[in-house]
């Protein structure tokens, strides 16, 4: 049995996000390509009240940050799934994740959709597992899809002992 779970922000905190608003747009738009030659984004930490410090500080479901002990715990498992890049300003790495699964049970889940029949929203998830194998980490190929894991994953970042990262639990295979 495999727990898929994906990246839950947690009370209190941090936030790092792009002083440019327009980068909002590039990081909802990530679609398992390469960044290649790409001009990296400032970033800076949202400094509300008193946000508790995060190796895995929020941006948002689809783009997970990384500070350097994230980084540096799990770069070789990182490897096979996507790629780390560092961004300007806030000093966090963006893992932009390429290993795209086209893994979504539509008949099990529940799917919100537009009138013209694209994703508007995912209620609950269901995936078919043995297209997801073995991989730790994927993205559904679609816009904004957020980053999935497994519990091999969870087990690594809990093993290596990283601060304020929490993951929901989204599906688990039967």
């Amino acid at each position: 049995m495999t727990t898929i779970y994906e990246f839950a922000v947690v009370e209190g905190q941090e936030w790092v996000l792009p002083v440019d608003d327009s980068y909002y747009e590039f990081f909802f738009s990530l679609d398992g390509a390469p960044l290649g030659r790409w001009e990296p984004p400032v970033m800076q930490r949202v400094s509300e009240g008193a946000p508790v410090y995060s190796d895995f500080p929020w941006l948002g479901e689809h783009a997970p940050l990384l500070r350097k002990p994230a980084v540096d715990a799990l770069q070789a498992s990182l490897g096979p799934y996507g790629e780390l890049v560092p961004l300007r300003g806030e000093k966090v790495w963006l893992f932009n994740v390429t290993n795209m699964i086209d893994a979504l049970d539509r008949e099990r889940s529940e799917i919100v959709y537009f009138d013209d029949g694209d994703i508007l929203a995912i209620e609950r998830y269901a995936f078919h597992a043995d297209k997801i194998g073995t991989a730790e980490v994927f993205k559904l190929p679609m816009r904004a899809s957020p980053v999935f894991v497994n519990d091999v994953f969870v087990d690594r970042v809990r093993d290596a002992g990283l601060r304020m990262v929490s993951f929901r639990p989204r599906w688990i295979s039967d």
